[in-house]
């Protein structure tokens, strides 16, 4: 306790406004408390699974326990904090102050609570420190391309071996038209296609050329009308008619995207092509070895060995399939795999009655991996931690430089102004007519209270109004003073919007500069006169404090 006294004693005699404001132990306290939610972090994935079980980093934190723990040590310790730091009041009590004392502490009060609520982020912090210290990106990296190349073998959804899926040779990809119910509507009957099953279908691209051409001419073609017979480019395939039934042959897919790129790709469907093409047995069953050894690395459950695996597919030279693989074992589950076919081309294949493979959300588990190596800064989170903080220290700060009562009337005040803007809302309609003023009703009407509030502010102090009724009004215009810029920029943005597509109505792409930059900016310029405001505040309020009533 000597050790405490002596530090305050210090600290009042040099540094007054750190004493008052209890800002070096909150700084030590949080210091100790951003360090315990760093260890819990770090002890939040042990296993496989534990990184199987949450699709995301945060959600390690926002769907566990630790949100409560941060949201129970936060309130206790401020609530700590509070009690000693209203202990003593300066500005009350008349002391002198300096110019900008009142604003530094305000900068402090921000500071507390800000830092007294930003555990997540050491959380999060030791989360990706532990994971990285148990994985390696370029290992998982390199699993997960070999396990992109095999997917062509986890023969589970009938729909991703059908011909409208099939991406290579050339001229495919192409879309697909059937003669549905029978119906000749959708083949073109005087150009190429094939005859299966009972029904006729039709193979082509897009002519975008032509399509862009006439959308030029007539912006207001409907985009239904690009797949009409104008627009196709017939193709002949039918040397590929036996890949109207489901094939590897017709496969295209990505098992997992984490981290990989078009080139990926690219080099994926080479190999899709070689192994396919090359009829080798041996290379093949090479794959589904790699296939059952990453499966008992990442903890899959599953049944397969290279031999029953190797039945599955063994259907040369077409490579059609005979059965599926189910996703979970069908012998203690005890039902069918849910259709899988819902086909233009084929019957249902069959799922096996004994073979399973489970991935148990292995690609929650790469997710995790890669995002603890390539980390994103969550803006959302951030942007309104730091706006509660702010929101926070402006009430307390007005408390310290005002009074209870002055709080409470001023609540009361915001609820009129609230009655207010949601009649107006409701009752506009009759007197804000035209198209014009009707796209921007609601801005129109938060920038009217905001601007009027703020007009009372500066009046009500220069009248010198009774010191009581100026405390509530800028209280209020603490909050109506960056809110009028914000609505401003919406109604701005909007406009820009609106003007643009009166011109190019079919520009929906269009994002004005303005719009750039607010989103870029807008948050950071409202939370900066934000600050302003209550620097202006800070500054007018000891004048306030000095007049008689």
């Amino acid at each position: 306790m000597n050790f405490i006294n002596k530090i305050n004693k210090y600290l009042l005699e040099n540094y007054p406004l750190i004493w008052n404001t209890r800002l070096a132990w909150m700084l030590v306290a949080n210091i100790f408390i951003h360090l315990l939610f760093f260890i819990i972090g770090y002890s939040s994935a042990n296993t496989i699974g534990d990184l199987k079980e949450f699709r995301s980093l945060e959600s390690f934190f926002f769907e566990t326990s630790a949100v409560y723990y941060n949201f129970l040590i936060s309130i206790f310790i401020l609530l700590i904090w509070i009690i000693y730091y209203l202990r003593n009041n300066a500005f009350k009590s008349l002391y002198a102050f300096k110019k900008w004392m009142l604003f530094k502490q305000f900068c402090i009060i921000f500071i507390i609570l800000f830092i007294s609520g930003t555990q997540y982020f050491s959380f999060k912090k030791g989360l990706r420190t532990k994971i990285k210290s148990l994985y390696s990106w370029q290992e998982v990296n390199n699993d997960i391309k070999t396990f992109n190349n095999i997917s062509l073998f986890f023969i589970q959804n009938q729909r991703d071996y059908e011909i409208d899926k099939k991406a290579y040779p050339k001229p495919f990809p192409l879309k697909v038209a059937n003669n549905f119910n029978k119906s000749t509507d959708n083949i073109d009957e005087t150009k190429p296609y094939i005859e299966f099953n009972n029904s006729k279908f039709q193979f082509y691209e897009i002519n975008e050329k032509l399509w862009q051409e006439d959308l030029k001419q007539n912006e207001f073609l409907n985009i239904y009308a690009k797949n009409s017979f104008k627009y196709r480019i017939v193709k002949d395939v039918s040397e590929f008619k036996i890949f109207l039934n489901p094939s590897l042959y017709n496969y295209a897919a990505t098992k997992f995207t984490i981290g990989q790129d078009s080139t990926d790709y690219k080099k994926q469907l080479i190999y899709f092509k070689n192994i396919l093409d090359s009829q080798n047995d041996f290379q093949i069953k090479e794959d589904l070895k790699k296939g059952i050894s990453l499966a008992n690395k990442y903890e899959l459950n599953h049944n397969l060995t290279v031999d029953n695996w190797f039945q599955l597919l063994n259907n040369r030279p077409n490579y059609l399939l005979k059965e599926l693989i189910n996703t979970s074992n069908p012998i203690i589950d005890n039902y069918n795999e849910f259709d899988n076919n819902n086909s233009r081309f084929s019957d249902e294949i069959p799922y096996s009655k004994t073979l399973y493979l489970n991935f148990s959300n292995l690609d929650n588990l790469f997710s995790n991996i890669y995002f603890s190596y390539h980390p994103t800064f969550n803006n959302l989170i951030f942007n309104f931690l730091l706006t509660l903080a702010l929101f926070l220290s402006i009430l307390l700060f007005i408390f310290k430089t005002t009074d209870i009562k002055t709080i409470l009337l001023s609540v009361v005040a915001s609820l009129v102004v609230l009655v207010v803007i949601v009649w107006l809302m409701s009752s506009s309609k009759s007197f804000l007519e035209g198209e014009n003023i009707r796209n921007y009703r609601e801005f129109l009407i938060m920038m009217f209270i905001s601007f009027t509030i703020i007009i009372l502010s500066i009046i009500s102090y220069t009248k010198h109004w009774k010191k009581l009724f100026i405390q509530i009004i800028w209280t209020l215009g603490i909050f109506a003073f960056p809110l009028f810029f914000l609505f401003s920029g919406f109604a701005y943005s909007k406009y820009l919007d609106l003007s643009h597509k009166k011109i190019y109505p079919k520009d929906y792409d269009y994002v004005s500069g303005f719009e750039k930059w607010f989103n870029a900016f807008g948050f950071s310029t409202v939370i900066l006169i934000w600050l302003i405001t209550v620097c202006i505040y800070s500054i007018y309020i000891r004048k306030l404090k000095a007049r008689p009533e």
